[in-house]
């Protein structure tokens, strides 16, 4: 049995339809409990019952059943990463939910069938196009060519919105906060916008809608969001450089604070993930503006010659011949990894064999980051996954490392990212 070919090469149906009913029940109980309102604009709710593509912001990892919960039918075919769908229960699930499997960043044309035969057929798309859920609580780039799949199906587009969703699980915890989130579902185009419109135009229109920033909006009105943990525990997961001394991978959780062992420069953080200065001047007024403060002091770094990082790994794939609790990750290897402009290097074992893997940096757009301290990424439709075994801190500068030495090489890419990530820098 081939779980890989049996999943991706299905026929792709309708979702089972009382199956989807109880899924969206649950989903919706489960909203209910995590204090989700949903809100619907007249226009929204005047074209609710045809087919359309729904693209949603990707705040958090619970970001879908906000999705579904608030949708008005079930006639739907929601876009999934690939990586996400080999587990026990959820394989089954989303089967016979019809959700599609995408290889995220790369050009997956088999997906992009799937999307199209769905669209055919009569039935609704549901789309995160930032393609993985928010790492500081702002907008990830939109590839442009997202358009394209636009223009060529020309359905209606509504836009679900999800002020609050970053703050209930952050990136960086798995400690699970309840607060207060907002679903807003809009209409964004109509058909006749892919007659009169421009790509670049529509582009910056759903730009304008779409651009989120969780720390800006919630200064406006601050609402508490508790959990078992304080807010700022695990934060030293993306935020790993001092602003006051600039040393790197010196700051500590103690508490409700975050300190620097270096200097002794230290934050803390409230239940309203406000951050002030224990004994200094704080240069920045939240996280997502340190985060970005951190990502132009790497876009400097890269530009040096002899810039490289370099660390150990156990290298893992995706077992398709069965399902396991950690999405059926298979490590056969270990070695070195290696960061430079070139691109990615992976030496060491595979199969018990010496082995050296390159991956050119023009296809390596980023490097996901997860709790358990791995990078992850697709590579000539492959997926490969690292788990750090030293320095496991270092992982989101290797992210944001891997980033923007891609956007070097990829200009349309640069420019949607600096969209949103220069965006208050």
């Amino acid at each position: 049995r081939d779980l890989h070919k049996e999943f991706v090469y299905r026929k792709i149906k309708r979702p089972n339809k009382l199956l989807a009913a109880i899924v969206q029940r649950a989903f919706r109980l489960m909203s209910k409990q995590r204090n989700v309102e949903f809100v619907y604009d007249e226009d929204y709710l005047a074209m609710q019952d045809q087919q359309m593509i729904v693209f949603s912001q990707h705040r958090s990892r619970m970001d879908y059943i906000y999705v579904f919960a608030g949708l008005k039918n079930t006639n739907f075919n929601m876009l999934c990463g690939y990586q996400n769908v080999f587990q026990p229960v959820i394989y089954t699930l989303f089967k016979k939910l019809g959700v599609i499997a995408k290889m995220l960043y790369q050009p997956d044309s088999h997906a992009t069938l799937q999307m199209m035969r769905c669209a055919k057929e009569g039935r609704t798309l549901v789309i995160f196009p930032e393609g993985i859920q928010s790492t500081s609580g702002s907008t990830h780039p939109i590839n442009p060519a997202t358009m394209k799949l636009l223009f060529k199906l020309k359905l209606p587009v509504a836009l679900v919105t999800l002020k609050g969703a970053y703050f209930t699980r952050p990136r960086y915890t798995s400690d699970t906060k309840k607060g207060k989130i907002t679903a807003h579902y809009t209409k964004l185009f109509a058909p006749e916008d892919f007659e009169n419109c421009s790509s670049q135009e529509l582009y910056d229109r759903l730009m304008e809608a779409f651009r989120y920033n969780e720390f800006a909006e919630h200064a406006e009105n601050p609402v508490p969001f508790r959990g078992k943990k304080p807010n700022i525990d695990g934060l030293d997961n993306i935020i790993y450089k001092c602003p006051q001394c600039s040393q790197e991978h010196h700051l500590v959780i103690e508490g409700d604070t975050m300190r620097c062992t270096e200097c002794g420069f230290a934050i803390r953080m409230d239940e309203c993930y406000r951050i002030s200065s224990v004994n200094g001047e704080l240069p920045f007024r939240d996280i997502d503006q340190w985060y970005k403060w951190q990502r132009q002091q790497v876009a400097q770094e890269i530009l040096r010659e002899d810039f490289s990082m370099t660390t150990s790994v156990k290298i893992a794939r995706i077992d398709t011949k069965r399902l396991n609790s950690n999405y059926s990750l298979e490590y056969y290897g270990e070695g070195t990894l290696t960061l430079t402009k070139e691109g990615l290097t992976y030496r060491g074992t595979c199969d018990g064999e010496e082995r050296e893997l390159f991956m050119h940096t023009k296809q390596v757009y980023s490097l996901s980051i997860s709790l358990a301290y791995e990078l992850d990424l697709y590579y000539d439709c492959k997926y490969y996954n690292f788990k750090l075994l030293d320095n496991q801190k270092h992982m989101t500068k290797w992210m944001l490392a891997a980033e923007e030495i891609h956007n070097l090489c990829d200009p349309a890419w640069q420019k949607a990212s600096k969209e949103v990530y220069d965006e208050d820098q």
